[in-house]
């Protein structure tokens, strides 16, 4: 007598555990595919807000640096001085000041 696989002689209650394994098992397996995929996302936006906070960083850095540069060039002293020099400007004296109320 030949012996049959047990997918043939089971019963249908035999039958219905065996394929809620295979589909138990198959969702198991997703399950754990889906872990691995949300983990690698995870760690993928986590290195992009790190790049994103490393680039504010150096903006605000660079805002300070332009600020401090439009201080300088703003100064009471150096427009005094480009005036003196280049425009031949100078402090009226006293008795050419005219107070218009």
């Amino acid at each position: 007598m030949k012996q049959q696989s047990p997918f043939l002689t089971a019963t249908k209650a035999e039958s219905e555990k065996i394929v809620m394994a295979i589909v138990l098992t198959l969702l198991i397996v997703i399950s754990a595919l889906s872990v691995v995929y949300s983990t690698y996302k995870s760690r993928q936006l986590f290195s992009e807000v790190q790049l994103a906070y490393r680039q504010e960083i150096h903006l605000e850095e660079r805002w300070g640096r332009l600020l401090l540069e439009q201080s300088t060039w703003a100064s009471h002293v150096r427009i005094e001085k480009i005036a003196k020099k280049k425009l031949i400007m100078k402090v009226p004296d006293t008795s050419d000041i005219k107070v218009v109320k």
